[in-house]
């Protein structure tokens, strides 16, 4: 957790800011009324002192800012870390999706005969039986509202008559009125005597029982009505129509869904980023950490889900796989309500658990994974049967995790790294003697941390370290009870000579080791917790022996 504050103290910025105070402290030794031709080439070397950082850090500024996490405070000021991660959502009409579909063309004859002019007769057509096509597992569908969709009508007649022709669907209906459209036949003197039109289906509801019979059907009836023209109608005159359905969708569908899978296909992570620069060396261990599956369903449809497979992961070490005891098994059935036909609309919410007493997840999360990698597997009517379903478009299934950290357990030995970019001055390296960094640290945090900064080139050689010898910059705060009572000051210098400058032109990043330890006692480490008011003042300052010629 340290990596954060030791990213604020930079070298680079440093030398930076002390390489133009250098050059204004010399600029301004030159008075205009000196004779520069009777002065001597003078060595100086003048001491510069330069306060550079003064940060004051909480349990905000310590965290990875890198994750979805936020610090949850309770009335006492204790701190828990919670990763909120919405695992997968996924609605009816991503689910259900209803192609474009063309209703198979019929034509008929008409009674032959003389057709007197002026003479206007009536002729309904057989009943026609309309298969509508769900889609590809698609449900068995008893009734359907639209909520857009377009069916499209062509009319092709080869009788040289003025008429009309009415389409009749009895069972679809909008606002209580059936179906019906009229389409007018206008002979111009050429044949066939064609006729287009479109009709919006948003909003109707068909009933496709066919009676109670069936699913997935309804019926078209059709009704022609000519004026006569006086020419003969002969067997070969007919008249055909044509139908399809297009971009159709719906808002609320009545009937068996069947089995569908309700997930994605593979398996995801959520990133635990406290984690994010850790090295897997150490412990850290958390008393009682915590994992909630939070189940959301508007789906009026039963629903089995697990969630399998579910473990620790960081890479290069072994995975940890989630286990638990004494509660149902919820990892591989997870508890999910569907609203009844009287809670259409709503979402019906459940979740569980998993701490320390029913399941392995502390010893996972003191792991210190990386991820958590899951899949969730789900289906729809798991028990073959005929199911009385509905769905509408907006009905989902939505799974979310929520990890809980509360921040209260212990490190030991527990190891964080980070790089920077850095690159030493030429000029510095030459004009420099060397360089004091004084630190000044109060820390009202529960732990110490060993901090060593690394000088290496660009392969990541090291050349030479900051620390010397290895200890502890910042010493843990006073604790009584796991709680710090009073900080505590620590002060620490660091000499770069000029020998050691020399030595880092090739410096092209900087490696920053810490190791965090709580407080012991007869080498037990003390449980200790983490409170908002805890922090950290830090004061950097740089001291630097110049030498130059004027």
């Amino acid at each position: 957790m340290k990596m954060k504050n030791v990213k604020k103290l930079t070298p680079q910025f440093g030398i930076i800011l002390l390489s133009a105070i250098m050059i204004s402290a010399v600029q301004s030794c030159i008075k205009d009324n000196f004779d520069l031709n009777k002065l001597t080439k003078i060595d100086y070397s003048p001491n510069l002192a330069v306060p550079l950082i003064y940060s004051s850090l909480t349990i905000s500024d310590l965290l990875n800012k890198g994750g979805s996490q936020v610090v949850s405070v309770d009335a006492n000021n204790f701190c828990s870390i919670i990763y909120r991660s919405n695992l997968f959502s996924l609605k009816a009409s991503d689910v259900i999706t209803l192609p474009n579909q063309t209703v198979p063309p019929f034509s008929t004859p008409l009674n032959t005969g003389p057709n007197p002019a002026g003479f206007t007769f009536t002729q309904s057509l057989p009943p026609q039986i309309v298969a509508f096509n769900t889609g590809t597992n698609g449900p068995l569908i008893d009734s359907i509202k639209f909520k857009t969709g377009s069916l499209d009508i062509t009319i092709n007649s080869d009788i040289n008559d003025n008429g009309s022709i009415v389409i009749q669907i009895p069972s679809a209906k909008k606002n209580g009125v059936a179906f019906s459209k009229t389409i007018l036949l206008t002979y111009t003197g050429t044949l066939p005597v064609t006729a287009v039109t479109t009709v919006d289906l948003a909003g109707y509801t068909f009933d496709m029982t066919v009676g109670g019979t069936a699913s997935n059907q309804f019926t078209v009836n059709s009704t022609i009505t000519l004026t006569g023209s006086g020419t003969p109608i002969t067997p070969t005159d007919n008249i055909s129509v044509s139908q399809s359905l297009n971009s159709i969708s719906f808002a609320k569908i009545y009937g068996d869904i069947g089995q569908q899978s309700l997930t994605p296909a593979g398996t995801d992570s959520v990133q635990l980023s406290i984690f994010k620069s850790a090295l897997g060396t150490g412990s850290f261990t958390l008393v009682d950490p915590r994992i909630k599956l939070i189940i959301s369903n508007s789906y009026g449809v039963p629903i089995n889900a697990g969630v399998n497979p579910f473990y620790g992961y960081t890479p290069g070490q072994p995975d940890i796989p989630v286990t638990y005891t004494g509660v149902p098994n919820y990892v591989a059935q997870l508890p999910i309500h569907s609203p009844g036909f009287n809670q259409i609309g709503q979402v019906l919410t459940d979740s569980f658990t998993l701490n320390n007493t029913n399941s392995n997840i502390a010893t996972i999360v003191n792991h210190t994974p990386k991820y958590l990698i899951y899949k969730i597997n789900s289906q729809t009517n798991p028990t073959p049967a005929n199911h009385q379903n509905f769905v509408l478009d907006t009905s989902r299934f939505r799974v979310d995790m929520e990890v809980n950290l509360p921040l209260y357990g212990t490190a030991q030995n527990f190891t964080l790294q980070d790089t920077l970019p850095f690159t030493m001055q030429q000029t510095l390296t030459n004009d420099v003697e060397s360089i004091l960094f004084r630190t000044y640290n109060s820390n009202g945090f529960p732990f110490d941390v060993n901090l060593q900064v690394y000088f290496t080139d660009s392969v990541y050689t090291k050349l030479d370290s900051l620390v010397t010898p290895a200890q502890s910059i910042l010493k843990s705060g006073v604790v009584t009870s796991g709680i710090v009572t009073s900080p505590t000051a620590t002060n620490y210098d660091a000499v770069v000579v000029k020998s050691r400058l020399a030595h880092l032109k090739n410096t092209k990043h900087i490696l920053i080791k810490a190791v965090a330890n709580t407080t012991s006692t007869g080498g037990v480490y003390q449980n200790v917790k983490i409170y908002t008011y805890y922090k950290i003042d830090f004061k950097l300052g740089l001291q630097i022996q110049v030498k130059t010629k004027i």
